[in-house]
């Protein structure tokens, strides 16, 4: 199946279970130049009436190893990228301060948002978000950083922990992740308390990365969940929260977050009515829907029915 066919059908596919708000990685480099890009700019296209897509360019390849990396990345930010992302600035260009002048200055240049992919070990992934911290306090971009994954940021001490969480808040960096296997990861509970946007997604869709992507974020949700050994009722919800208003509030600052565990910020009139309807048995929770996931779902999008029993309507 051509890119184009592949990538407008997971969007198609995400819209139907739920999903109307979207940050996507779209991969550049040398080899495939701008068409993952491209793809995903037509897929955008495509669905622009059921979903807003935020896309960041992504060097997944790194920045400095390829002579070219830079042009690509900065002709798709001239193409109308809204985030360009970093990744592991030291254990793969192995040049932290190159790597992350490249991507804060290009932000600064366009204006953009960055979004930094850290999948990088206990105290050497605490060194690259040290220098991210650094440059964010530096230049002014309070409130337009994310770093996604971040897996072992919390491996190395409880202090340390809170000293990252502390410094999340001061600069309103946000934090995305995939729900994985609980491998030193900074506190879900601490982070939302210390008022952290945080978002929900997937690494990818059954693809040579991982199997395990479906485009279905109310069973990601559930996996937030049990990897977070979640049991009572107000943790279910916070994960459900996370997966809705707090990959909202990353993508657009308008959106209330969460301020903590019990912090449910709710529906009021004049909002946009972007919402995933689950029709339950009568007397069911927020954590039935969790656990459950039902099929049975309507979404709507800016107040129009967009999708119904996981089909999209009109098309």
């Amino acid at each position: 199946m051509p890119l184009q066919e592949r990538v407008a059908g997971t969007l198609e596919r995400m819209i139907a279970r739920g999903t109307t708000r979207v940050r996507s990685y779209a991969q550049v480099d040398v080899d495939c130049k701008l068409e993952k890009f491209d793809a995903v700019v037509a897929a955008k296209e495509k669905f622009a009436g059921q979903a807003d897509v935020q896309i960041m360019t992504f060097p997944q390849a790194g920045i400095l190893r390829e002579k070219g990396t830079i042009d690509y990345l900065e002709a798709s930010l001239k193409s109308g990228a809204e985030v360009i992302g970093g990744i592991d600035p030291c254990s793969l260009d192995r040049d932290p301060k190159g790597h992350l002048d490249v991507v804060f200055g290009l932000a600064e240049k366009y204006q953009v948002e960055v979004d930094i992919h850290l999948h990088e070990p206990g105290h050497l992934g605490v060194f690259s978000t040290d220098l991210v911290l650094d440059r964010t306090r530096a230049l002014g971009m309070q409130g337009k950083v994310t770093m996604s994954h971040a897996y072992e940021l919390g491996s190395i001490s409880e202090s340390m922990s809170r000293r990252i969480i502390d410094d999340f808040a001061e600069l309103d960096i946000a934090m995305a992740t995939v729900a994985p296997p609980d491998r030193g990861q900074l506190s879900l509970v601490e982070l939302m308390e210390a008022g952290v946007r945080v978002g929900l997604g997937e690494d990818g869709q059954r693809d040579y990365w991982s199997p395990y992507g479906n485009c279905d974020m109310l069973d990601r949700t559930w996996q937030l969940a049990f990897t977070n050994n979640f049991r009572r009722d107000d943790l279910i919800e916070l994960s459900l929260a996370v997966a809705t208003i707090g990959g909202a509030s990353i993508m657009s600052h308008d959106v209330a977050r969460p301020s903590g565990v019990a912090d449910r910020p709710g529906l009021a009139v004049g909002d946009r009515a972007d919402l995933l309807l689950l029709l339950l048995v009568d007397g069911e929770t927020p954590t039935s829907a969790v656990m459950d996931h039902s099929t049975d779902r309507t979404v709507l999008h800016a107040g129009v029915v967009v999708a119904d029993q996981l089909t999209l309507v009109g098309r």
